[in-house]
């Protein structure tokens, strides 16, 4: 029958193959062993469904608290340098890489720790990057978090990437956590996203009153020389003003000597729609036209009667038929029955 365990010690850190299980220990504790190219390709996936600044974001964060685990199986200890000494037996042993304490100073509570042959390094080595990865920079930022019970986080000073024969990774105390850099992350996406369906709305916008600007009030031209529009709805200022201009426009260009103001689709009248009804009626008199209020009904006769706006000099109809046989009686046109034979 085979051995169902399989020790290996190297230096300070004992590998156990649990073969009939199928699982690996360090020291104890359950691991994995991947091959460098899925780690590279797990990163890589990352990268490609997130975007660069959210996979910083996640690789930081998981860095950060991957390196706050570690300092959690030396709760309590105080000798920083010796517990660096005895995890460099572990982080060397498990594939990770050389790191060495080049700086400290419990004081300060800052430390400077510089990196060789790092996974991280040699996957970006290979995937032709001219950045540094953040992972175990913040990966270390999590270990002294745990160990000085601070809140610490990263510099990177150095790159083996730029040309330097190592990383070099100052680590301080700092206001940035991974938890404010998710929420701050969130924040911006949220603005990112709140910003393109603004842009959106006021294209639509845009677009919606495009159209309103070509089907309010079209001028409608009835017979020669006599010309209709229809006013509905609320009218503002801009309303008013695309109907001025297209009025003036269609009065010279078809050379009419009248324009009806159809008034029965309007749903609220006021002082100030009053007024502007009086300057186009004055603009087209200036050009030789005559402007003919119709469809006037008894609500609206006695709104426009108690404005202060003198209006009894403009011709007005209650119905766009008298209105339109006005204008023809001026113009010298006759209405005649057809009679059938």
């Amino acid at each position: 029958m085979t051995n169902s365990k399989v020790s290996v010690q190297v230096k300070s850190s004992n590998f156990i193959w649990h073969t009939h299980e199928g699982q690996l220990t360090l020291d104890g504790a359950p691991i994995l062993l991947f091959w460098e190219s899925a780690i590279e390709l797990f990163m890589n996936t990352i990268e490609e469904v997130s975007g660069s600044e959210v996979s910083k974001t996640v690789f930081e964060a998981t860095g950060y608290r991957m390196g706050h685990l570690v300092s959690s199986y030396y709760e309590g200890r105080t000798d920083i340098e010796q517990v660096l000494k005895e995890y460099n037996d572990v982080y060397r042993n498990s594939g990770w890489g050389n790191f060495m304490l080049a700086d400290y100073s419990f004081k300060e509570k800052r430390a400077v720790i510089r990196l060789t042959n790092s996974w991280e390094h040699r996957i970006f080595k290979h995937s032709d990057r001219d950045k540094a990865g953040v992972l175990l920079p913040s990966h270390w930022a999590g270990i002294f978090a745990g160990l000085l019970k601070e809140n610490m986080w990263y510099n990177i000073r150095k790159s083996q990437l730029n040309g330097d024969p190592y990383d070099e990774i100052e680590i301080y105390p700092s206001s940035i956590t991974v938890t404010q850099n998710i929420h701050e992350l969130t924040r911006q996406t949220e603005t990112r996203y709140i910003q393109e369906l603004e842009k959106k709305v006021n294209e639509r916008t845009a677009e919606l009153t495009s159209l309103v600007r070509e089907l309010s009030a079209p001028i409608i031209p009835v017979l020669q020389g006599i010309l209709v529009t229809t006013l509905i709805g609320n009218f503002n200022e801009e309303r008013i003003s695309d109907l001025m201009e297209k009025a003036l426009v269609e009065i010279s260009r078809q050379q009419a000597n009248y324009l009806l103001i159809d008034l029965t689709g309007l749903t609220n009248i006021d002082a100030y729609t009053i007024s502007c009804i009086q300057s186009l009626v004055q603009a087209i008199r200036l050009l030789g036209g005559e402007c003919v209020l119709v469809g006037i009904s008894k609500e609206l006769s006695i709104k426009i009667s108690q404005s202060e706006i003198d209006m009894s000099a403009i011709t007005s109809f209650s119905t766009l038929q008298r209105g339109v046989a006005y204008a023809l009686e001026q113009t010298g046109y006759e209405l005649i029955k057809n009679k059938r034979i």
